[in-house]
């Protein structure tokens, strides 16, 4: 409470003051009543009395005024507009402590007007600055924009006068003394809603201003007879939008900070890394309040921050915590048969050659798939070695110690060495172990409630479709290592899915998961509605490991990538070997076995089995996918080819056998004539090079000139005439179909072509195990013609969706489905196979919305009379 004292009147002769002309100034005739600020607090009075007139407003300078110690008064004209907000002294607050952004400032006897507000301060130079800055202008939160006029040395500054430093200072040390208990932690500093301590009745106090909350945590630290008591604080509601002089506690681990309530601490990101608070087991539970303030700490959205809790982070010193086994004491190992606690494996990597898929690859290469369980979890590299923690897994554990000697073996990719001098011993990447390292606890991962909880939103109820491709990049497995190459781990799953969905499931794929065999038949026969099963790009390597599956009523399999294909020869061949153990199928890697595919004619002819990958997915289904888009063939055909690279083509397809000829037919062939190298054709001969282009750039520069184009991969075929391992000369034939987007609403536009590729050797050496070789095209040719009868009769039938499709959750049919949808369609529209397969795509197979998208272009007359049969 503060009182105002009128005692006089000044009279001011305007002839006798100056009046600065490098900034707006104004004085008063009749000067403002004198008066006395008197706190009753114990401290000296303020005598006002206005010794300079000189007011200033709306400038940028004071000019040759200089801001001493003595008290200056500050007048906010906001000119009764903020009426209508709750609290507009904060507001206005608010608006100087963002202008003055960290700078020492006070508000003294601060008093609310209708007109204006108005205070004093000292000592305040760097803030008046930054105030004069904005030409004494503050832009309100509320948007509205008020003036500022400031009087300088309004009163002259005396000791023991008041002293906000000192109030706050004296405030603090008297809370240091009455510490509290919060949440079940003691000594707990409380500075809630701290400006509004009565002791403050007659200054500003507010942690909105970053030295304020720096002068306060100063006064904290320097407190040297109660700091060491302090195990916690409570800053909330304060306003604050800058916890950065908190920094001053960071050598100390508290048991709680709460910053709760404090709109104005707002950021994108929350940086908390290497701080103690984050390595206490309450973490991150123990920061929530802040979850309104921040989305993400550390790089990391809040609400997943949970998931990025490891014990090795916060709960184990493995230099001191667990038993360590290495070769010296392998005998020690039987000490801990029983335990249930974690053990860490310890794999050292200095020059960080492992990747940690790579690292799991060749660990599970080397585990017994037929002992215990074992699921890695909390992996991490620490920059020279690669840790990872394991449980209730003694078996393996002992197998790995006793039987591998403490060693995981790289497998040997080549088995004959082309230097008879040169001796290509077996490499191993050896590890240790520290056993107890720590105990198991409640919120630690449980792999069976996990893989559990992740088998279930795997679960497509309306097609009784269990999705489980690639199982280890689902979400819910982050942290942990499912490898279903282990036999006991494949069982142990196969049982949680028969369990769950006895009589409700129809499909299971489990292709892309690293499946060696499956024995668990009779698990699986307890599912009566199961016909179709997914085993695709595994590692099964015969027949015979999959033997079992024979019991079960299926009626579509799918083995397509996995070893076992490249055993046989011819597709029959093929299919009378599934056959034997699966009678009843009816469709095998998507293929109708009505249509007798074994009578179809061969798709890959290999002169060595070497060149298998060649013509699948490790080179020419790349190629041929990354060359369909003709603006992204710059970056990514380039890698195909070297400075040494030759590329020519031919285009022989005769327009008159067009049913569309005309002049877009003839504008689109144009751009294969245009590099066409027909040599019968010409008259003359020195024209003979100028389409034979060399080098890496002159051949991405014609190949971007090409359009764009969609194969029809069911239609190519392949023919390996050379291989060598340093060289192969692959024949391509195959159907495309012209994609460019300028001529989408014209009739389609089908291409046979034939590529004859010349594929060498350009690096050896590569990898982890030194063995993989990089290839590139030494030389390629391009022929495109008119497709055949034939070709055009089975165009497009079958039309893979894009690989950022096939993840659509609207895509959920199975292929049986998607046919029969197809052909329903047809019925309906009367329109061509192609068509039928772009319009259903382009719906994600959602028939209702096909049919509307088919009316909609048929009525815009987007589609040709061409598209219909």
């Amino acid at each position: 409470m503060f009182l105002y004292l009128v005692h006089k009147v000044l009279v001011v002769d305007l002839s006798k003051v100056p009046i600065l002309s490098t900034a707006p100034v104004s004085t008063q005739k009749d000067g403002p009543p004198e008066y006395v600020l008197n706190f009753s607090d114990g401290s000296l009075p303020i005598q006002v009395d206005y010794p300079d007139p000189r007011i200033f407003r709306n400038c940028s300078t004071y000019g040759d005024r200089v801001p001493g110690l003595s008290w200056n008064e500050f007048s906010i004209h906001h000119l009764g507009q903020l009426e209508y907000l709750e609290n507009p002294k904060q507001v206005i607050l608010e608006a100087i402590f963002d202008v003055i952004d960290g700078e020492e400032f006070y508000p003294v006897a601060y008093e609310c007007g209708p007109r204006a507000d108005k205070f004093v301060a000292r000592a305040c130079k760097p803030a008046i600055d930054k105030l004069f800055a904005q030409k004494l202008c503050l832009r309100l939160s509320s948007g509205a924009t008020v003036e500022i006029s400031v009087q300088f040395g309004v009163a002259a500054n005396r000791s023991k006068q008041i002293s906000p430093p000192l109030l706050i200072s004296q405030e603090v040390s008297r809370l240091m003394e009455r510490l509290e208990v919060h949440s079940g932690v003691r000594g707990v500093l409380n500075l809630s809603n701290f400006g509004a301590n009565p002791c403050f009745k007659n200054i500003v106090v507010s942690l909105a201003n970053v030295a304020t909350l720096k002068h306060v945590c100063n006064s904290i630290y320097h407190n040297d007879e109660h700091f060491s008591a302090v195990n916690g604080f409570i800053f909330a509601n304060n306003h604050m939008k800058s916890v950065d002089p908190l920094k001053l506690f960071g050598d100390i681990e508290y048991g709680l900070l709460d910053l709760s309530e404090n709109k104005r601490v707002r950021a994108k990101e929350l940086k908390l890394a290497n701080n103690p608070i984050t390595k206490g087991p309450k973490y991150p539970n123990n920061i929530k309040a802040l979850q309104g303030n921040f989305s993400m700490v550390d790089g990391i959205p809040y609400d997943k921050l949970h998931r990025t809790y490891t014990p090795l982070n916060y709960d184990i010193d493995l230099e001191s915590d667990g038993i360590r086994i290495d070769w010296t004491n392998k005998s020690k190992l039987a000490d801990f048969e029983h335990s249930e606690d974690w053990h860490a494996f310890l794999v050292p990597d200095p020059m960080h050659a492992l990747t940690e898929t790579l690292l799991f690859r060749l660990f599970f290469i080397t585990a017994n798939q037929f002992l215990s369980e074992i699921y890695p979890c909390y992996y991490k590299f620490d920059g020279k070695e690669h840790i990872f923690l394991v449980r209730n897994c003694f078996e393996q554990i002992a197998y790995l110690v006793h039987s591998c000697n403490l060693e995981i073996p790289i497998p040997e990719t080549v088995t004959k060495v082309e230097d008879p001098d040169v001796c290509m011993g077996p490499r191993t990447i050896p590890f240790y172990l520290r056993m107890n390292v720590s105990r198991f606890k409640l919120h630690h991962v449980d792999p069976q409630e996990r893989i559990t909880k992740c088998i279930q939103k795997c679960y497509v109820a309306q097609n009784q479709l269990l999705k489980m491709s690639d199982f280890q990049a689902n979400e819910g497995l982050k942290g942990l290592w499912v490898h279903m190459g282990s036999t006991r781990i494949l069982n142990n799953i196969l049982t949680i899915i028969s369990r769950q969905f006895m009589l409700n499931c129809s499909e299971i794929r489990l292709c892309n998961n690293n499946i060696f065999r499956i024995d668990a038949a009779c698990v699986l026969a307890r599912m009566g509605s199961l016909r179709a099963l997914d085993l695709g790009l595994n590692w099964i390597n015969d027949l015979e490991d999959i033997k079992a599956l024979g019991e079960l009523p299926l009626k579509s399999l799918r083995l397509h990538g996995n070893p076992l294909c490249r055993k046989y020869g011819l597709p029959n061949d093929y299919i009378q070997a599934v056959k034997k153990i699966f009678p009843q199928l009816t469709t095998l890697d998507g293929v109708d076995l009505s249509s007798k595919p074994g009578q179809a004619p061969q798709k890959n002819f290999l002169c060595d089995i070497g060149a298998y990958e060649l013509v699948g997915d490790v080179f020419l289904s790349n190629y041929l996918r990354e060359f369909e888009q003709a603006d992204m063939r710059a970056n990514r055909l380039m890698k195909y080819y070297t400075e040494d690279s030759i590329f020519t083509m031919t285009c022989n397809y005769v327009m008159g056998r067009s049913q569309s000829f005309n002049a877009q037919l003839f504008k689109r062939i144009s751009k294969y004539t245009k590099h066409s190298r027909d040599i019968k054709k010409w008259s003359d001969y020195t024209k003979a090079t100028n389409e034979f282009h060399v080098g890496l750039m002159e051949i991405i520069g014609v190949l971007m000139e090409l359009p764009s184009v969609v194969h029809d991969f069911l239609s190519v075929q392949t023919d390996v005439m050379h291989y060598n391992g340093q060289s192969a000369v692959i024949h391509v034939t195959g159907l495309m179909r012209d994609d460019s987007p300028t001529t989408h609403n014209q009739a389609e536009l089908y291409l046979a072509f034939t590529r004859n590729l010349v594929l060498k050797v350009d690096k050896q050496g590569l990898g982890f195990g030194k063995k993989a070789c990089r290839w590139k095209i030494s030389n390629d040719h391009l022929s495109i013609m008119n497709p055949s009868r034939k070709q055009l009769e089975g165009a497009f039938k079958v039309c893979p969706l894009p690989k950022d499709r096939l993840m659509a959750p609207a895509s959920e049919d199975s292929l049986d489905a998607k046919s029969h949808k197809l052909i329903l369609f047809q019925q309906l529209t009367g329109l061509t196979s192609p068509w039928c397969t772009r319009i259903v795509e382009s719906a994600e197979w959602n028939f209702e919305r096909a049919t509307k998208m088919f009316l909609e272009m048929k009525e815009n007359r987007e589609i040709p009379e061409l598209a219909f049969i």
